[in-house]
């Protein structure tokens, strides 16, 4: 019997197979978790490339008609796919008078699968952002972010963006 221990004890047969058998899940959870992390930024790189391009394009105007706006905020569902339909994105795009410098009101506002803000509220925007009587186009993108492969508790995460410019043809852009 002390033999056959002895032997059991020098035996590296199959040594390998049980060490692999050890680490495979722990690499597998760190490659998965890897793919679902950066799968995650990707997504949230769209949604804030999305509301810089919005707020962008709006900015471009000198004046706007609804039907513009709907066809700049559709094109959020291009720069989001393949991660978002144009029922999965809420776009927001709207024009704000500064009044003070935290403070602004809103002009004029649409949005797609999200309420548009109430012409004429206050609203509070990033310190020091633009000049009292000054105007801003704000582009205010969403998405609920589900990672492809999730385990217990780890459901939707809720991106959100929102991106201030300058007109740039006039000091504001009217809407009609």
């Amino acid at each position: 019997m002390r033999g056959l221990v002895i032997r059991l004890i020098h035996c590296s047969r199959g040594l390998a197979l049980v060490e692999f058998a050890m680490v495979a899940p722990v690499l597998l959870m760190l490659y998965l978790g890897g793919y679902v992390a950066l799968d995650a930024l990707t997504c949230n790189r769209k949604v804030t490339l999305a509301a810089r391009s919005m707020a962008d394009l709006t900015s471009r105007y000198s004046a706007v008609t609804t039907s513009d706006l709907t066809t700049i905020a559709g094109g959020a569902t291009q720069i989001m796919w393949p991660y978002g339909s144009s029922t999965s994105i809420t776009v927001r795009i709207s024009q704000v008078l500064v009044t003070s410098s935290t403070a602004a009101t809103v002009v004029w506002s649409q949005g797609q699968n999200i309420t548009a803000r109430t012409t004429g509220a206050s609203m509070i925007i990033p310190g020091n952002l633009a000049a009292n009587g000054s105007y801003l186009i704000l582009g205010e993108v969403g998405y609920a972010y589900t990672p492809p492969a999730s385990y217990r508790g780890f459901g939707s995460v809720a991106l959100q963006q929102a991106i201030y410019m300058v007109p740039r043809i006039s000091t504001s852009v009217s809407k009609s």
